[in-house]
């Protein structure tokens, strides 16, 4: 750097005057050519750009021109969408029918526990958003044998154990056995539902109480649930200052009244029925009527029991009937008292949809079991033959069944 400060600080040489004009001359065409070219190259750049912006324009146009538009979606008025999602989810309802926990049922809670009478249909039962059954022994330890009763049952409480494992939503009390140790052992029964969330209608402490429904939600889908019995010892029915069930037979308007009123408050109404002739397959023309009278006034499903064997199942009005599902947790002495079978049900907004019977049988304990083959055929067999009476087409798959819409 101290050469180049030196050659700087010493005194420039002294040009002609024509030199400083040549060269003032030749910087006025370098800039007056400088000048041009930068006027020619911003024009050139402004066409290009101009010319990019027409290429990119029209590809764009091009672009919408071949690109196809989506279909417009099909349009629903405000009223049908509302009415589409304020329809309630499709719910699956288990059901089955007499439990009894007494007799060698209690003998096998002694031996093996509350869940054993339950315990290998616990799985299947449990799979349902609904599962109802009929319990046909009060579950205490107090009160007095009705004398006036040939037959009555008390069964061992641990019994509750197995009911709450397998699922048990709903469980009907309206039956010919709920007082037979008296309104204590009723009074217990109750209570111990209630311990173990289990919802329970048909007899209670008095007659509002036994005609209250018992109410449930699934899927955001409310189900309420009744329960009526036909069959009426003397004393049983319940009274505004006695406790009992609720009666069904010659009180049908009261029935159907109650059916409505549970219709008005929820999605879904089940309503199960103690009724029939024991040991007769076929249903008689009182159950027949009432159970009609029960779908027109509301009810979804009407699920009965009393019988001791199964009868038939029915479709009415897009609704489901089955007149009888037979024992489901009872000892016995024959072969078809033994023959059962778990119903399986969609129940959705349009009606009973898809409807699957899976057949059991009870073994001398009374504890039922899923059966296959030979066994299996036998009770779908009767089931079949028994349905086909009121025109209903049960279609075996297999080891189970399906009745046809």
């Amino acid at each position: 750097m101290e050469h180049l400060s030196a050659d700087m600080s010493a005194p420039r040489p002294t040009r002609s005057a024509t030199a400083r004009a040549r060269t003032q001359a030749r910087r006025r065409r370098i800039l007056a050519t400088g000048a041009v070219v930068l006027v020619l190259a911003a024009l050139a750049v402004a066409g290009v750009a101009a010319g990019l912006s027409v290429r990119a324009g029209a590809a764009a146009t091009l672009a919408r021109a071949r690109t196809p538009r989506p279909a417009p979606l099909p349009s629903l008025d405000a009223s049908s969408a509302l009415s589409h999602a304020s329809r309630p989810a499709t719910l699956t309802v288990a059901a089955v029918g007499d439990m009894i926990f007494d007799r060698r049922v209690a003998s096998l809670i002694a031996s093996s526990g509350g869940r054993a009478p339950l315990s290998r249909v616990a799985s299947l039962l449990s799979e349902a958003d609904i599962t109802v059954g009929n319990l046909e022994s009060p579950l205490s330890s107090r009160g007095s044998r009705n004398l006036e009763k040939d037959v009555t049952f008390r069964g061992d409480p641990r019994g509750v154990e197995g009911l709450a494992a397998a699922g048990f939503d709903f469980l009907s009390l309206a039956n010919n056995h709920v007082l037979d140790y008296g309104p204590d052992a009723l009074a217990d029964t109750v209570a111990l539902l209630d311990q173990h969330g289990i919802g329970h209608a048909g007899a209670s402490a008095d007659r509002s109480a036994a005609w209250r429904p018992a109410a449930a939600e699934r899927n955001g889908a409310r189900v309420a649930f009744l329960s009526f019995s036909h069959i009426l010892p003397a004393g049983f029915v319940a009274t505004d200052s006695k406790a009992g069930l609720a009666r069904g037979r010659g009180n049908m308007d009261a029935v159907c009244e109650a059916i409505r009123q549970a219709k008005s408050e929820n999605d879904y109404v089940i309503v199960s029925f103690h009724w029939g002739v024991e040991y007769q397959d076929d249903c008689n023309a009182e159950q027949v009527r009432d159970a009609h009278a029960a779908i027109d006034a509301g009810a979804d499903m009407v699920l009965s029991h009393h019988p001791h064997v199964i009868q038939a199942v029915e479709r009415y009005k897009g609704r489901l009937i089955a007149y009888s599902l037979g024992d489901f947790v009872f000892d016995h002495y024959s072969r078809k008292t033994g023959e059962a079978f778990v119903l399986q049900a969609e129940l959705g907004p349009d009606g009973v949809g898809a409807v699957r019977i899976v057949p059991v049988y009870l073994d001398t304990n009374g504890r039922p079991e899923v059966v296959s083959g030979e066994a299996a055929r036998v009770i779908l067999d009767r089931l079949r033959a028994i349905s086909a009476k009121r025109g209903t087409t049960v279609v075996l798959r297999g080891d189970e069944a399906e009745v046809a819409p």
